[in-house]
């Protein structure tokens, strides 16, 4: 399940090279931002007018999803700015500019023999400089690549870090009494069903590599924990011992999970390559959801050695044990950020359930999320948002936001409750 095998009829010509001092016009790291304006006229066309126009509002919907941009409205643009071609000298940017728009968007759409072309020109309109130009070639059925493709290069020029609309999810979907594993684009295209047991399947999670699937099934009656070879389709590991199972985070091709039964509670780390097995943690008591920080240096892992679920971190080579959140009697799901400077878990604020971010020292806990029943919280992989499940009149959606709990928006792809999303590697 690499991401090439996603986008194997994707083909991507650049033509343009950014300068390697590229200007970074957004700060998405800090606690709050100025969003960019940016305006996408009309693509100018040679094929399907209705494809055209698709593109455009896809466009514009990635970028006003990403949360760093005001995206301009159509009505804005009169008859001479729509009219104008996509080259720098054919451009009245002072006109741009009077409207407010900081960064204008043109392109440019083909049709050729079964392929869709397109080519992307994005400027400033401060002074004209050309940020981006990019050709794209796919299968005309594939378009939607090509669209989510030159969102997150746009993104990318903008901020020096590539953006997540190209990417896709694995999550759970279901009912009470059956829940299955599902991918799909992370705008709710091309959803597959992985898995068909009729049963309850949950916490799915992909080695970095894309080559192996970690999940917990009931499908043998009892929650044993089983990891799939993606690419030869096989069973290649499964814990069938008593008690609960969970696999939460892989390092490599070493997978952490938890085995609790009875009083007692182990966290292992197996290399499935090597069918090592090892104790990290094996103690009385609830020792829970463990993740890899991202050097693979520390785990940080969920106990209730001081009564209820706390979150503690654990430093693997000196075998300390460190409690991190002190507020409230529930706290629990945590998971490092990609980039090593946060972690993000759930707490109890005044009954309902939130999801919160705090340094990995413990200091500096947000809340992120108000007023309803908060979930499962995973980082994207460039660090800059959170994925999470919501629950609200029985039914559990998946939400996206930025790091700082700003542009909140619910992703939808089956009919079914959606819930323990995490981004496919």
């Amino acid at each position: 399940m690499k991401c090439k095998h996603f986008i194997a009829l994707f083909v991507c010509l650049f033509f343009f090279v950014m300068p390697c001092e590229a200007k970074i016009y957004l700060d998405v790291y800090g606690k709050s931002f100025k969003k960019v304006t940016i305006a996408i006229p009309d693509f100018k066309s040679q094929s399907d007018e209705k494809t055209n126009v698709d593109m455009n509002e896809l466009l514009n919907k990635d970028l006003d999803a990403s949360g760093f941009f005001v995206v301009a409205p159509h009505t804005l643009f009169d008859r001479e700015l729509t009219d104008e071609g996509i080259e720098k000298n054919e451009i009245k940017f002072g006109n741009w500019r009077s409207l407010g728009v900081e960064i204008l968007c043109k392109g440019k759409v083909q049709g050729k023999n079964g392929d869709i072309i397109f080519e992307g020109f994005v400027y400033d309109t401060l002074d004209g400089t050309l940020l981006l130009a990019k050709r794209y070639t796919t299968k005309y059925v594939e378009w939607r690549k090509i669209v989510h493709r030159f969102a997150d290069d746009i993104i990318y020029a903008l901020t020096g870090e590539k953006g997540i609309m190209s990417s896709r999810i694995i999550f759970v979907s279901g009912g009470r009494y059956t829940k299955e594993i599902y991918t799909a684009d992370i705008d709710g295209y091309n959803v597959k069903k992985i898995t068909n047991y009729r049963s309850i399947t949950i916490l799915p999670s992909i080695s970095p590599n894309g080559k192996y699937l970690a999940y917990t099934s009931y499908r043998e009656g009892k929650p044993n924990l089983f990891i799939i070879d993606l690419e030869k389709n096989i069973e290649s590991y499964t814990e069938r011992g008593e008690g609960m199972k969970f696999g939460t985070s892989w390092r490599g091709n070493t997978l952490l999970y938890s085995h609790t039964a009875g009083k007692y509670s182990t966290i292992y780390a197996l290399d499935i390559e090597k069918r090592n097995k090892k104790v990290l943690i094996s103690r009385e008591g609830i020792f829970a959801s463990p993740c890899f920080s991202p050097d693979g240096a520390r785990i940080v892992l969920v106990s209730d050695m001081h009564g209820g679920p706390q979150i503690f971190i654990n430093d693997l080579s000196a075998g300390t044990i460190k409690r991190l959140t002190y507020s409230g009697n529930y706290n629990a799901s945590p998971t490092f950020s990609p980039k090593g400077d946060l972690i993000a878990f759930v707490c109890s604020v005044e009954g309902a359930f939130e999801i919160c971010t705090m340094n990995v020292d413990g200091s500096n806990q947000r809340v992120l999320t108000s007023g309803s029943m908060n979930d499962s919280p995973q980082f994207s992989p460039c660090g800059r948002y959170i994925i999470y499940t919501s629950q609200k009149g029985g039914k559990h959606t998946i939400n996206l936001m930025l790091i700082n709990g700003e542009n909140k928006r619910t992703l939808k792809f089956t009919e079914g409750s959606e819930e323990q999303p995490k981004f496919i590697p």
